[in-house]
């Protein structure tokens, strides 16, 4: 087998200081909790939930959210919209828990209902 005569493409890899997310957070902040995030989404929209908040690293935040009327795309956006005065010490991901947890959800709610009876 000949090998061609090609030449290799060139990469610059440069590695970038890894900064810890707390510095660029005012003096006296701490990262945010649950219960702010959940009173700063309640402010665009009361019917919106947060069902848990993740921190997959140093740099990021991962919210699942819930909404009577379902979760979609646009709505993702308008939460991380909301948001954005985080997007300068995280990156975020917000979605939805998925479909099992709002059954979840409705069987608890309807046991709930039961109980009261």
């Amino acid at each position: 087998m000949r090998c061609r005569g090609v030449g290799l493409a060139h990469f610059f890899y440069a590695r970038t200081p890894k900064t810890d997310p707390k510095q660029h957070l005012a003096p006296g902040m701490a990262e945010p909790t649950e219960q702010e995030i959940q009173q700063q989404i309640s402010e665009l929209d009361s019917d919106i939930d947060l069902v848990a908040l993740e921190k997959p690293g140093n740099d990021a935040l991962r919210l699942f959210i819930d909404h009577p009327g379902g979760v979609d795309l646009a709505l993702c956006e308008r939460v991380t919209k909301h948001l954005q005065h985080l997007l300068v010490d995280y990156s975020l991901e917000v979605s939805s828990p998925g479909p099992k947890y709002r059954d979840r959800r409705q069987a608890a709610s309807s046991e709930t209902k039961e109980s009261l009876q």
